[in-house]
């Protein structure tokens, strides 16, 4: 394992859990979606181990059925109050949605599933 693969995971560890971030977050402050959306101080963490190149658990679906990753739509203002500069959004949230887009959303991954599934 070389210090490049593990140094995005390294940033989430720098985490003091103040949960700044999600007195923040609109989704959370302004829209109420405590039961659907986890936050992003828990994304961070969630990214923490996601990212990290030895760890081998799935959380993809995790992340978007109880998580509700769906309901971000990144407006930075959780990464602006982290007093440890972590950039919440970019190397956290926008990583894992794009790991769910790939998983549930690419169409042509869909139709892969769909020959494949055909075939007696």
């Amino acid at each position: 394992m070389y210090q490049y693969e593990v140094r995005r995971a390294q940033e989430f560890k720098r985490c003091i859990e103040c949960f700044l971030c999600q007195d923040v977050c609109h989704v959370l402050r302004t829209h109420g979606k405590h039961d659907g959306f986890m936050g992003p101080a828990f994304l961070v963490r969630a990214a923490a181990y996601e990212t990290h190149p030895l760890d081998v658990q799935d959380r993809v679906d995790y992340v978007k059925d109880e998580g509700g990753i769906g309901f971000c739509n990144i407006t930075y203002c959780c990464t602006e109050v982290c007093p440890e500069s972590i950039r919440i959004t970019v190397n956290a949230i926008i990583p894992l949605k794009e790991r769910v887009v790939d998983r549930h959303y690419d169409p042509l991954r869909r139709l892969v599933q769909l020959v494949r599934r055909r075939k007696p």
